[in-house]
């Protein structure tokens, strides 16, 4: 079995399938029994994050007569007997939902309720902040339209009044021996729990008891702000949908106003335990869809389609709007444990399907919506005990399977055929020296790194082999990664590939195969750039196999890019500095932060003596230092831009002053296009002004240099007064405030001003007649709905509040 790199211990073990789950900033979460663990795989033995599992109290639906606790449908509540309630389903948000732009995490417990959570990034706390109660609200809409039960009156539903518990109590006539009319008489008094029927509680804990959780992607829309469904499966078969749009600004100061949930719909997906859902987005006969699919404890398997402008529109509670569009199982052929749901970038009109029993067994579902053909692989007993996991991988050719036999395993997808394949060798050592024990006994899930280089699979402890004196107290389960970017994908038969000529290691062919493949997926804009995985493989690559990693980098450059091959990056780098303009600012992301993590990490500490490797080191310096001037110029592009054209009204510029002194300053290198947007702008408002004072004193501060500067007190002159020295904004280069700013991790800048979304979606620059069109009517049609979002704009990532160390943070890179 390949070795793991490294392994982080969890004071509780998880006990239910899909236990761990990636963000797409980068955190790991793990539901381990009563915790929720949050923690940073780049740094896993750093701070955690925790959200402890309240004990839930019971919801008002009613109460029933003790002979009614013997009837077959009140079993499963009178054999429910938890000690604790523990985490059950727990899924993350798309990026941008969190009042800081981060995730946010939806919990569901063992005692059926919903809550969900965000990071305590202004609280400086271990503990996640509760935003949202969903359960209550849903109780509270249930309740209004009294559970969708007829409104007729029946002997069984009735209200007691005091008079009646007194007598009960003291041996009395009992109040079920009343007369119809007596009970209706007694329905006055609303301060004591309704009498009802064992059915009717048995239907309205059904609908109140929620079992899994799922988001779906982000949702966007020309005419409202973007948003993400939250889709929760219940016991009744009922799933019921939440939108939750973006906030209206973003801060890492304050809690702005939590966001409000809005039911928009239920669906009948199934007459029992939903136990599975998963979420996609998918076009259809030519207009973008949410793919829902659905699992269900009687063992169908469902895909349905729901509009997304009905679902972005939709205000009518309760409003189905998903339809059937695929019955892909039918019921009777085991519970369904897991899904995975995939729809390949290649094949947009093909939907895969991957589905994990109860029984061990796996299946794979190939839907073709545009031939309406339906192909089936499988089932296949893939595993002795229960699928506890499922993780699609590298745009579908790769799933990771995990069981509670403790197994976790790898196939590839060819059509129809499911091929089992060893997890690869780690050939890049561990990262970490831990002391977790090897005595695992269980898997409960499997989750895939943002970049598809590293997978995660939590398993928990068998108690008898571990220490009693510390590990049993402290050590309950672990979380493991395992490096996957040496996976063979078959698709290369040669071991001297072409693209790699000279390597007779097949291992490095496929990494190199692989960081390409991954590399490729962050073109598109609506994936966040987190980097981790990929910066962390190259770093340890470079430690032994320098050549290897510029060899990966400059098939990267000549390919993706457009440049000319060349020997090294020396030969490359004239056609990089000649092509900038040419290039997406999301390529200009990608440059800066790999030459900045990868190449030129620790450059002057461990290249001074080594005049060979400074020279090797030249180039990329070089280009990182091209890539930020060029994307300085498009941010000064876009602020004068703004104001010359009036065209995004839902962005001002700050600043304008310094970006003028910049420019002034390096008229030399500067494009004509930029000279002529800045000589067009004639205003003279004061909030244009170049003279800045300073926070601590109040004195002139001049602009002199884009990253700080110093205050010029009146008495300096002689070196009487200390200058102060202060930050300045790496957008508007205006010196920032005392208040706490944005951080990028990746280049430690800080940002007080945001930059515009249209600096992170130019294709090229200056842009031509067609781009400055789409631009233009872009920012026309969405009028005070624009957000922008806290990206740095240099390394495209997402911004932040610096933390204390003892405190988590996400690392993208």
């Amino acid at each position: 079995m390949a070795s793991r790199f490294q392994a982080v211990p969890l004071v509780a073990s998880p006990t239910h399938s899909n236990a761990i789950a990636w963000s797409t900033d980068n955190l790991v979460a793990v539901a381990s029994g009563h915790l929720v663990t949050i923690l940073n795989p780049a740094m896993p033995f750093g701070p955690k994050g925790l959200i402890t599992i309240p004990t839930s109290k019971p919801f008002p639906i009613g109460v029933i007569d003790r002979k009614d606790l013997l009837s077959g449908c009140m079993l499963p509540s009178c054999l429910s007997r938890d000690v604790r309630t523990c985490a059950r389903s727990i899924s993350w948000s798309p990026l941008g939902l969190a009042p800081n732009a981060g995730c946010l995490l939806a919990v569901c417990t063992t005692g059926g309720v919903v809550k969900v959570y965000r990071s305590p990034f202004c609280e400086f706390s271990a503990e996640w902040v509760e935003v949202m109660d969903i359960s209550e609200v849903l109780h509270t809409y249930f309740a209004k339209i009294k559970y969708g039960e007829a409104e007729t009156s029946s002997s069984d539903d009735w209200q007691p009044s005091q008079l009646d518990i007194e007598q009960e109590d003291s041996g009395g006539d009992r109040p079920e021996k009343r007369s119809k009319n007596q009970k209706q008489n007694l329905q006055e008094n609303n301060n004591v729990p309704l009498i009802i029927s064992a059915e009717k509680y048995a239907s309205r804990s059904a609908m109140l008891s929620s079992l899994v959780v799922a988001w779906s992607p982000m949702l966007h829309s020309n005419s409202s702000r973007s948003c993400s469904i939250l889709a929760i499966g219940a016991k009744s078969g009922i799933i019921s949908f939440w939108r939750v749009v973006e906030p209206q600004c973003y801060s890492i100061t304050k809690q702005n106003n939590p966001p409000a949930p809005a039911l928009v719909g239920f669906i009948q997906a199934h007459n029992s335990w939903i136990t599975a859902i998963n979420l996609s987005t998918f076009v259809y006969n030519g207009s973008p869809h949410l793919l829902l699919s659905t699992g269900c404890s009687d063992g169908s398997v469902k895909l349905w389609l729901g509009c997304t402008d009905d679902l972005l529109k939709s205000t009518e509670a309760g409003h189905a709007l998903f339809s059937p569009l695929k019955e892909v199982i039918n019921a009777g052929s085991g519970p369904v444990s897991v899904l995975s749901l995939f729809v390949p970038d290649t094949s947009p009109n093909k939907i895969i399907l991957a589905v994990g029993k109860g029984s061990g067994s796996l299946e794979i579902l190939t839907y073709d919506t545009s031939i309406n053909k339906l192909e089936v692989s499988g089932p296949r007993c893939a595993h002795d005990q229960i699928v506890t996991g499922l993780a699609w991988a590298y745009d579908g050719h790769c799933l990771y399977s995990c069981s509670q036999d403790n197994s976790l395993r790898c196939w590839i997808v060819k059509g129809v055929l499911l091929n089992e394949v060893p997890l690869p060798i780690n050939i890049l050592g561990v990262k970490i020296s831990t002391d977790v024990p090897n005595v695992s006994d269980a898997c409960f899930g499997v989750a895939i790194s943002p970049a598809n280089l590293v997978v995660a699979v939590v398993r928990s402890f068998d108690v008898n082999l571990l220490n009693p004196m510390y590990q049993a107290r402290s050590q309950k389960a672990a979380v493991e990664f395992f490096w996957i970017g040496g996976q063979d994908l078959q698709k290369h038969s040669k071991v001297n590939d072409e693209n790699f000529p000279g390597y007779p290691n097949l291992d490095l062919v496929n990494w190199g195969h692989n960081i390409l493949w991954s590399l490729s997926q962050y073109e598109y804009l609506d994936k966040p750039l987190v980097l981790w995985d990929i910066v962390a493989a190259l770093s340890a690559f470079k430690k032994y196999e320098l050549y290897y990693v510029e060899q990966i980098l400059l098939k990267w450059l000549t390919t993706n890019l457009g440049f000319e091959w060349g020997p090294s990056l020396g030969v490359v780098s004239p056609h990089i500095y000649n092509c900038l303009s040419n290039l997406t600012s999301r390529q200009l992301h990608l440059i800066n932060v790999i030459s900045r993590h990868v190449i030129l990490r620790d450059a002057k500490s461990n290249l001074v003596n080594d005049e060979e490797q400074v020279s090797d080191m030249r180039p990329w310096t070089k280009v990182l230092e091209m890539c930020e001037k060029e994307l300085r110029e498009r941010l000064i592009g876009c602020s004068f831009s703004a104001m010359v054209n009036e065209f995004d009204v839902n962005w001002q510029p700050i600043g304008l002053a310094q970006m003028r002194c910049w420019v002034a300053n390096n008229d030399h290198v500067v494009k004509d296009y930029v000279k002529s947007l800045v000589s067009k702008f004639k205003k003279t408002k004061k909030r244009y002004a170049a003279e800045e004072e300073c926070s601590y004193c109040s004195s002139t501060v001049p602009f002199e240099d884009t990253e700080v500067a110093f205050c010029l007190p009146e008495n300096c002159k002689n070196g009487d007064i200390q200058k102060h020295k202060l930050a300045r904004c790496a957008v508007s280069m205006t010196v920032c405030p005392l208040s706490p700013s944005w951080f990028c991790v990746s280049c430690n800048r800080w940002v007080s001003n945001l930059a515009p979304d249209s600096l992170f979606t130019l294709l090229r620059y200056p842009p031509n007649d067609e781009t400055e069109k789409s631009l233009r009517n872009v920012s026309y049609s969405s009028i005070g709905k624009e957000l922008s979002k806290p990206l740095c704009p240099f390394c495209g990532v997402l911004l932040q509040r610096l933390q204390p160390e003892f405190l988590l943070s996400t690392s993208h890179v």
